[in-house]
């Protein structure tokens, strides 16, 4: 019996391609480099958190200690603009309502700043609408790497093979599979459905309207 799912948030829940997008271009432009990058980009620089999306959009040209700075001021930017743009998927709400009445219990598990993570979830989903949200702090590791999945699973009190993981790229694929959880591919975010079959997902739907089918 499944009891739990397992949501990944930037491009499975939410999109929040514009906001990541400008917040970015600030950055680089706070460091006199041209914003040369367009929105398809900075999505295909989206998903192994915003340490890394910087590390690309600056084209790796930044050294540890400029990086790190460089993720302190895109922080600060992107929480000023964190829910300018940023909208919950069609079908999504609906979708977590029927699984929610199952008696399903939900949980967010992404590489978005934790706070952020939080403030955002809880704004477009109210307050305990999920049962839990884990983003990324510095001290814990990021997906791929299965550490907040397990801490998802542990605070839902159910095993790997009583939860579904559903993500819109490889990393959550690989997430799943490391966490001993099975996948499900939503094609309609950030990654191409190419992407997304070269991880080999369990499955992979193309619209929330699947989501219940599947518990």
């Amino acid at each position: 019996m499944i009891k739990a799912a397992l949501f990944d948030l930037d491009g499975t829940l939410v999109n929040t391609a514009e906001d990541l997008g400008r917040a970015t271009a600030s950055v680089l432009e706070s460091y006199g480099v041209e914003a040369k990058w367009t929105k398809e980009d900075y999505i295909s620089f989206v998903g192994n958190g915003a340490r890394k999306l910087l590390d690309r959009a600056f084209e790796h040209k930044l050294s540890d200690e400029e990086l790190t700075k460089a993720l302190e001021l895109f922080q600060e930017k992107y929480n000023e603009m964190l829910l300018d743009n940023a909208y919950v998927y069609d079908g999504v709400r609906e979708a977590l309502d029927k699984i929610r009445e199952m008696g399903v219990k939900l949980a967010v598990v992404t590489n978005k700043p934790h706070k952020c993570a939080v403030k955002m979830v809880e704004t477009l989903f109210g307050k305990d609408y999920f049962n839990v949200i884990i983003g990324a702090t510095e001290d814990v590791a990021k997906k791929p790497d299965p550490y907040t999945a397990n801490l998802a699973l542990k605070k839902l009190d159910c095993t790997p093979g009583e939860a579904i993981f559903f993500g819109d790229s490889d990393v959550d694929i690989y997430t799943a599979k490391n966490a001993g959880v099975e996948s499900v591919g939503c094609s309609w975010g950030f990654r191409s459905f190419a992407c997304l079959f070269s991880a080999s997902p369990s499955v992979i739907i193309d619209s929330p309207d699947y989501i219940p089918k599947l518990f």
